[in-house]
């Protein structure tokens, strides 16, 4: 296995696993995969350069960093995507002891995105990780004094930065993050970025629609709901329409138990009796309205 800390060049890198459906049987729509990793490649480019060098990147600007994929393990479509720079021997931020602070800015950073495009965000809650992480960082507040804040005033400044120049990354972000999810809910059921790192980005398919949909879509926390009737129910697929307990109405619902495919299971056993099961989901809102539940257990 590469060492990503050790190589000259490399400013930081992230793996990207694919879980569930397809990716299991270690395949993946060829289309959604090679559209999947130019995404990803995209987005990690543009955060990368925006942690850096405290700009949004606009569609015509080049950015002095690059990124380059690095071939998967055997059997598995997981992806390594490198971040490097020229700028390695110029630019003090680059010496590898300065690399684990960046994956972890990066991160961070993505996670807000994708809780942003997900109808979820507070942007205060991020500048606050950011802060109380640099109290015990030199290596990371310097990276920020260089980069983000581009001053050295004891990141007093950092809130202002970020609160003015996030809408400006959430909106660049759309079209890679889209990208990158092409596989969610088709081929495979999540992807998980800097997956390999104690801070992974997770992305299921209930943050996936709402990051595609151009309407107001917000992603629940999960919860505990009855159905009262199973009205429809696909094993092969999970698709579902459900009765739910203080929702009035039909609403369509997606299982993603692995429990489904084995025989007398509680959804097919409900479904049969037309008899009331409790679950363990997460909604989907648009609107304001339910829009869909995505089931985990029963």
């Amino acid at each position: 296995m590469l060492k990503w800390d050790s190589l000259t060049g490399v400013a930081g890198h992230m793996n990207v696993k694919y879980d569930g459906a397809d990716a299991e049987r270690h395949l993946l729509d060829a289309g959604q995969y090679s559209k999947s990793v130019d995404g990803s490649s995209r987005l990690y480019k543009l955060v990368s350069h925006y942690c850096l060098h405290g700009e949004v990147l606009s569609a015509r600007q080049q950015s002095d960093l690059r990124c380059f994929s690095a071939p998967p393990r055997e059997g598995s479509f997981d992806s390594t995507l490198v971040i490097l720079t020229a700028l390695t021997h110029q630019y003090p931020a680059f010496n590898d002891v300065y690399k684990k602070a960046f994956d972890w800015l990066v991160a961070k950073v993505m996670g807000y995105l994708k809780d942003a495009l997900s109808g979820k965000s507070d942007v205060k809650e991020l500048v606050e990780v950011i802060r109380e992480e640099a109290k015990s960082s030199a290596e990371l507040k310097t990276l920020l004094t260089n980069g983000l804040v581009k001053s050295n005033d004891n990141l007093a400044s950092l809130m202002d930065k970020m609160i003015s120049s996030m809408p400006g990354l959430i909106e660049a972000s759309k079209s890679p993050m889209r990208a990158a999810l092409a596989p969610v809910g088709k081929s495979c059921d999540q992807i998980t970025q800097f997956s390999d790192s104690p801070y992974p980005v997770l992305i299921s398919e209930p943050e996936a629609l709402a990051i595609r949909s151009d309407g107001e879509i917000v992603v629940g926390e999960a919860a505990d709901y009855q159905i009262n009737r199973i009205f429809a129910l696909s094993v092969d697929s999970g698709a579902c329409r459900l009765e739910i307990e203080g929702f009035g109405g039909t609403h369509h619902g997606k299982i993603s138990d692995v429990g489904l495919s084995l025989p007398n299971n509680p959804y097919t056993r409900a479904f049969d009796s037309h008899t009331p099961l409790k679950v363990r989901a997460k909604p989907v809102f648009k609107d304001g309205e339910l829009h869909r539940l995505f089931i985990t257990e029963a």
